[in-house]
């Protein structure tokens, strides 16, 4: 009975191990491989809370791209986090707009809560488009591709502004929260 409970919880131990590692690996290797971007029928960019560096960063990613001839059109997600202020993506849009020669194309998604929503949201937006540039912080960009690639997008990208608005500490607390937001994910790319 012992050396099956020894086996059981060794079991136990390997699995959370692999699990926490490859959790690991997937947060940093999306947030620091950067593939060619390519052009895509869409560039998503993620919300963050309105008035944020990081919210402002990744608009002006997205513009980047836009401008650049990447994609014809900028998806802008995240819902309102309190009633009396705008969605993310208005924000993304209003920073968009403010720093745009010319007008873009904007879609707004502004009815999630969380990144999965982002996702499956600009699925149903943008109908049946193939490719998508994600757009994020740079510790953020694993759950955006991979929930891309779970709603049915066959070729993706994925870029993020230079993160020089984090100090080190703040930094490392946004990789660490990623880190347990992806394991809590686990059950969602499964579905």
């Amino acid at each position: 009975m012992i050396r099956i409970i020894k086996i059981i919880f060794s079991t136990i131990v390997v699995v959370t191990l692999s699990v926490v590692v490859l959790d690991a690996g997937l947060v940093f290797f999306f947030a620091h491989y950067r593939p060619e971007i390519k052009e895509a029928d869409a560039i998503i960019v993620l919300g963050a809370a309105i008035n944020s560096d990081a919210a402002r960063n990744r608009a002006l990613e997205g513009l980047r791209l836009y401008e650049d001839g990447k994609a014809p059109v900028i998806v802008a997600t995240g819902g309102k986090i309190a009633d009396p202020d705008i969605s993310e993506a208005q924000f993304i849009q209003k920073v968009i707009n403010k720093n745009s020669q010319k007008k873009p194309e904007i879609i707004l998604e502004d009815q999630s809560g969380n990144t999965y929503e982002n996702i499956k949201n600009s699925r149903e937006k943008l109908g049946d488009a193939d490719s998508v540039i994600i757009v994020s912080d740079d510790y953020h960009l694993a759950r955006g591709v991979l929930l891309a690639k779970k709603f049915g997008f066959k070729d993706i990208s994925w870029s993020s502004p230079a993160q020089e608005y984090y100090k080190d500490p703040e930094h490392r607390f946004y990789y660490f929260r990623e880190f347990v937001a992806m394991l809590n994910y686990i059950p969602r790319f499964l579905e």
